[in-house]
């Protein structure tokens, strides 16, 4: 927890100040604009494609799945998603304003039992966390953890309004994690280089369910495990501030 000297001391340094602001205030908007976020990381992990070579193109299976493909997956290239979000951000920047966002119940229904997750996260695991604020990394990157956990740990916690509690009950591991939700596996990754954190936890939580052990799921990110993906999640804002810039002095 934050004492009171040091949230003041916080309060007073432009480098900590925004960690304090409240989640979905207009200070907290502000913040973010211009901003890649956290939440959409993973749109700029979805990698471009490349032509085939010709030893490819020959490997091709000869009918069925596959046979007629002549692209592949280039991890150099950035994916139609990314670039369509470093646009996004490109029009923030002009406009001075955030795309309005368009309701949505499963938002909604997460942040009204965001509260009441975290509660039984804590008393699960006998963990105590803090609330923060937009944590802001140089320019042009930031995230809002859901919690953080003492000095080297966080918590993004997601409350599921449907029935896919049950595929995240599936979930076994961190690379089941990638493999299956992608934007939330970067977005816990990017968290942990943002808030420079060993381990971040990802949980779920569905009060619905009668039985306890269904109610809530439980991954662990840890540093070391993941380390590649670090420097993948810092590679990619490179290239994404590079495009951005790029673009904006096009458009001058």
């Amino acid at each position: 927890m934050v004492n009171e000297q040091d949230f003041f001391n916080d309060l007073m340094n432009p480098e900590t100040a925004s960690r304090h602001i409240t989640q979905g205030s207009d200070e907290w908007d502000a913040i973010r604009l211009t901003r890649f976020t956290s939440s959409e990381w993973y749109k700029l992990m979805d990698c471009g494609k490349r032509p085939m070579t010709e030893k490819e193109l020959a490997a091709r299976p000869k009918k069925g799945p596959g046979s007629s493909t002549t692209l592949v997956s280039d991890p150099s290239k950035m994916g139609k998603k990314g670039l369509n979000y470093i646009r996004q951000k490109v029009w923030e920047t002009l406009s001075g304003k955030n795309l309005p966002q368009a309701y949505a119940y499963p938002l909604v229904y997460g942040k009204e039992t965001e509260p009441e997750a975290v509660q039984y996260f804590e008393e699960h695991f006998g963990i105590e966390t803090a609330e923060v604020g937009f944590q802001v990394f140089g320019d042009h990157a930031g995230g809002s953890p859901d919690r953080l956990i003492g000095e080297d740990e966080g918590l993004e916690i997601k409350c599921p309004s449907s029935d896919e509690q049950i595929d995240y009950l599936l979930l076994t591991d961190h690379h089941d994690l990638k493999r299956n939700y992608p934007e939330y596996y970067w977005q816990c990754v990017s968290l942990m280089l943002f808030t420079h954190r060993k381990k971040w936890h990802f949980c779920t939580y569905d009060p619905r369910m009668i039985t306890e052990a269904h109610k809530m799921t439980h991954i662990e990110i840890e540093w070391d495990k993941v380390e590649d993906d670090i420097d993948a999640v810092i590679k990619s804002l490179a290239g994404a501030v590079e495009e951005k810039l790029k673009l904006i002095q096009l458009l001058k």
